[in-house]
């Protein structure tokens, strides 16, 4: 302990000194994002308040962006470098950082615990069959398949796979009169995709003309 941590009654150690109490060992791979490139890196060490890992370059910020493997989850990461050193390694020398994190959202916070814990996942959510709607059945299917490819294209549904139906909802208004033998129905679709891990739900609405032509709103 210095001078100044003994006149000011000392200081709380950081969770890699003293052994890492709680913390678990073991190689795990990541990626950090440093001006502008992507970089390799193999974890030692993961606990509640960060993770020591070996990188092939040395980093001058102090603030990183880490991405990491957790069992089948990649956790992205905010962290402060607290240390850094240079480790001869048998083939070359490569550098060692000791950082806390800044930033993890809440889910990959959990997965992280669990993991330091050698807890088991939770087992995923039972995922209900698609049904079809009975308001999307009663369109033809050119009318159904050219709304699943429009949702499709704008990333707001992932594309069903042949023979299964969309996961979707449907909520299909009564036709409006255009005049001259010509109708519309608004439609109001529900659907999901996943992205990084994440489930994103979108609603997106239509207009179907009796001649078949499906034109989206918003």
């Amino acid at each position: 302990m210095g001078i100044f941590d003994q006149l000011l009654g000392g200081r709380e150690s950081m969770w890699f000194e003293n052994g890492a109490v709680g913390a678990r060992q073991g190689n795990f791979h990541g990626h950090v994002s440093s001006a502008g490139r992507r970089v390799a890196i193999v974890g030692t060490t993961l606990c509640r308040q960060g993770l020591a890992f070996f990188s092939p370059v040395r980093f001058a910020e102090t603030e990183l962006h880490v991405d990491f493997a957790v069992r089948s989850r990649v956790v992205k990461t905010r962290v402060r470098v607290e240390r850094g050193e240079v480790v001869q390694s048998p083939q070359r020398v490569v550098h060692r950082y000791f950082c806390s994190f800044t930033g993890i959202a809440a889910d990959d916070w959990d997965a992280v615990v669990r993991y330091v814990d050698d807890i088991p996942e939770p087992p995923p959510p039972a995922v209900a069959a698609p049904v079809l709607d009975e308001a999307f059945r009663a369109f033809p299917s050119a009318v159904q398949n050219e709304i699943v490819d429009l949702l499709v294209r704008k990333k707001r549904l992932s594309a069903p796979r042949p023979g299964t139906a969309p996961l979707i909802r449907v909520r299909a208004y009564l036709p409006r009169d255009l005049g001259e033998g010509r109708s519309v129905r608004d439609v109001s679709v529900h659907s999901r995709i996943v992205i990084d891990q994440r489930t994103v739900s979108y609603d997106t609405r239509f207009r179907v003309f009796s001649n078949g032509t499906v034109e989206l709103v918003d």
